[in-house]
């Protein structure tokens, strides 16, 4: 049993006796029987359509591809304290056509749009509430930590990445949200399986109406690849004003070095500073985040292969790997709502952390209007404009999102 196992079973301890063991407040209805929990079961369906375009200034041929997405989900009543989630998905291409590598069709000539078809179960998840103010769920499951920085589902994509194994959530102390899980696999988008050992602890803080503070500790041992196998540990301190001043301000520090069978000597670190306004229906933010790196050794700098990483650093996802001199991303969004709809627009800089090498720049744009309450459709644009990292690239989305 190694020192972190030992560790991880002592904060689970502390999370389950820090519920007293004393049953939950009964006033959520339950069922009387089994059955009863079976015949309750809430059924829900969402489906996403995504027409998407990739157009790069290279020898690869344009990419459109039609998919779409296809999920219900099941989420019986609880029954002695005990509730079962399950859903599944399904991804298809809409039309005859697959002019588009989805990594897995074999279409290597075609840009990559990274939604393989795939049918598969996305959770299938048992909480238990019995405990008080603490939920404990085992099993495969969505989980997203924080700003999804970290430990995200990467939810842009058609096939979502969910978790097998345990999480306890513990709302014992005032203020407070604890979590910590266990992960023994990795359901990723590509319709496969990582295999890992992988520790996952928050701790969020609510100081006031307006200040937040949240630590955290990401200690992922992958058994295939482990050069991938990292541990971080940070902190982010958010303010996110008042009606009198609606000033926000994010600063976030996290250190990242090797775990378990990485043979590699990792020492880098992440930054985060970004302040907005909020005037009635606008907000404007300006930001810069900084994922350290080594320009004269490969493999030193700091990444996040579990983090949503379409929400950062760029939609035209030029960035998923850290390059080895890192990289500084300053940002500028605007954003709006009006009626149903939103609008928001982002520029992005880069340039290298280790060096004076420019990355190039990018301009976003994202358009949503809710059609009726159950239906909603997305325009979204990436214009990335290489300078020394990969080549121009331009991508399209249309879709049509649907929950029932």
């Amino acid at each position: 049993m190694t020192h972190l196992t030992k560790i991880s079973i002592a904060v689970a301890s502390v999370l389950l006796l820090g519920s007293a063991i004393v049953q939950a407040d009964e006033s959520q209805e339950q069922a009387n029987s089994f059955a009863e929990s079976l015949e309750n079961t809430d059924v829900k369906w969402h489906l996403r359509y995504r027409l998407e375009d990739v157009d790069q200034d290279n020898a690869l041929e344009d990419a459109i591809a039609s998919t779409l997405l296809t999920r219900v989900t099941l989420d019986t009543q609880t029954y002695n304290d005990f509730s079962f989630k399950f859903e599944v998905d399904n991804v298809s291409a809409v039309t005859n056509r697959d002019d588009y590598n989805s990594t897995l069709n074999g279409n290597t000539d075609y840009s990559v749009v990274a939604d393989p078809e795939a049918t598969e179960i996305n959770q299938a998840a048992l909480t238990y509430s019995g405990f008080d103010n603490t939920k404990v769920i085992a099993g495969r499951q969505r989980i997203n930590l924080g700003t999804q920085r970290f430990v995200g589902g990467v939810g842009w994509r058609q096939n979502e990445q969910t978790y097998d194994g345990l999480l306890i959530n513990n709302r014992s102390f005032d203020n407070a949200n604890i979590t910590y899980a266990y992960v023994n696999n990795i359901n990723t988008i590509f319709d496969g399986n990582t295999d890992t050992r992988s520790h996952f602890l928050n701790y969020d803080w609510a100081l006031s109406d307006t200040m937040d503070l949240n630590f955290y500790g990401y200690f992922l041992d992958f058994k295939e690849a482990p050069l991938s196998s990292t541990k971080t540990l940070g902190a982010r301190f958010s303010y996110g004003g008042t009606s009198e001043l609606p000033l926000f301000f994010n600063a976030e520090y996290a250190k990242q070095s090797e775990y378990e069978d990485n043979p590699a000597d990792l020492s880098t670190d992440y930054q985060l500073l970004e302040v907005g306004y909020k005037l009635q229906n606008w907000t404007f933010a300006a930001g810069q985040e900084v994922l350290g790196g080594d320009a004269n050794v490969a493999g030193q700098a700091f990444q996040t292969p579990l983090a949503t990483k379409h929400k950062f650093q760029g939609w035209a996802d030029q960035f998923l790997v850290t390059p080895d001199a890192g990289i500084e991303d300053t940002y500028l969004t605007i954003g709006t709502s009006f009626v149903m709809s939103k609008i928001s627009v982002v520029y992005h800089d880069y340039q290298a952390d280790a060096t004076n090498q420019d990355y190039g720049s990018e301009l976003g744009l994202n358009y949503s209007t809710k059609i009726d309450k159950n239906l909603t459709f997305v325009a979204k644009l990436a214009d990335y404009s290489s300078d020394s990292h990969s080549v121009d690239t331009r991508k399209i989305w249309l879709m049509l999102v649907a929950n029932f």
